[in-house]
């Protein structure tokens, strides 16, 4: 089972619904999995899946983790449980209902039963593990370390832009900044290396159309007039910085 945290920008505005749908979508692609293996709650999407990897994939995310379910009653236990030879902890509660007994009791009291019952020290500062525990509804959810998404927007949110692939590096960040922004690429040829972020919709390969959406993979210094709506997503970036960004979109 995985809990996955999402950005602010869903919990606002009269159009959250929306964009948590898509968000939804794009998930079960990546995971293959039906509607009965998700939860939408709100705040949170549950995931009930043995393997959530592909989720790096999956623009929306900001981070997701396996958690350890159980109820009020068990939390000590379940927490005790993630100690092994570390020397030491800290525990960071969160109640996102307000059920059961406030964030810092349950911090006192699952601290205190594990100093009972463990040689082991609290870090509030640099813990060897830090143990989470997140209420929801009438259940607890554990869980120590935590895996960072691809933030921004799921893609389907936005309209589709269009991109004349040139040059591979370029044009692959311009691609996947784009995708950040909740747009699906159509090309004039293949990327390859943004493949694995296809999920939950497809990329088209096609000639430019005159009602599409230009992206140019022109660097501040690159800048030529173009006819038609174009947008350059490179241009607050330098040359190095989008090699970097190449580097870490393949090492993904």
């Amino acid at each position: 089972m995985y809990l996955i945290t999402i950005g602010e920008i869903f919990l606002k505005g009269k159009n959250r619904n929306v964009f948590q749908k898509r968000l939804l979508k794009n998930i079960k692609s990546a995971l293959n999995i039906d509607n009965s293996k998700i939860k939408d709650l709100r705040n949170r999407i549950m995931v009930l899946s043995d393997d959530c990897s592909n989720l790096k994939y999956v623009f929306g995310i900001n981070s997701f983790f396996k958690v350890n379910e159980c109820s009020f009653d068990n939390i000590n236990l379940t927490a005790l449980s993630f100690i092994s030879d570390e020397k030491t902890f800290r525990i960071s509660a969160r109640r996102l209902t307000k059920v059961y007994k406030p964030s810092q009791e349950i911090q006192e009291d699952v601290g205190e039963f594990i100093l009972n019952n463990k040689n082991i020290k609290v870090d509030l500062h640099n813990p060897d593990i830090n143990i989470f525990i997140e209420i929801i509804g009438d259940k607890a959810y554990l869980y120590h370390g935590s895996v960072k998404g691809l933030g921004g927007l799921p893609v389907g949110i936005s309209p589709h832009v269009y991109i004349d692939v040139n040059d591979e590096i370029k044009s692959t960040v311009s691609g996947f900044l784009m995708m950040k922004r909740g747009c699906p690429l159509v090309l004039s040829k293949d990327i390859s290396l943004l493949k694995k972020f296809e999920n939950g919709f497809y990329f088209k390969i096609r000639d430019k159309k005159d009602d599409d959406t230009i992206i140019k993979d022109e660097l501040l210094n690159e800048i030529k007039s173009s006819n038609g709506f174009t947008l350059r997503p490179l241009v607050g970036y330098s040359e190095d910085e989008v090699i970097k960004l190449y580097n870490k979109i393949k090492d993904l």
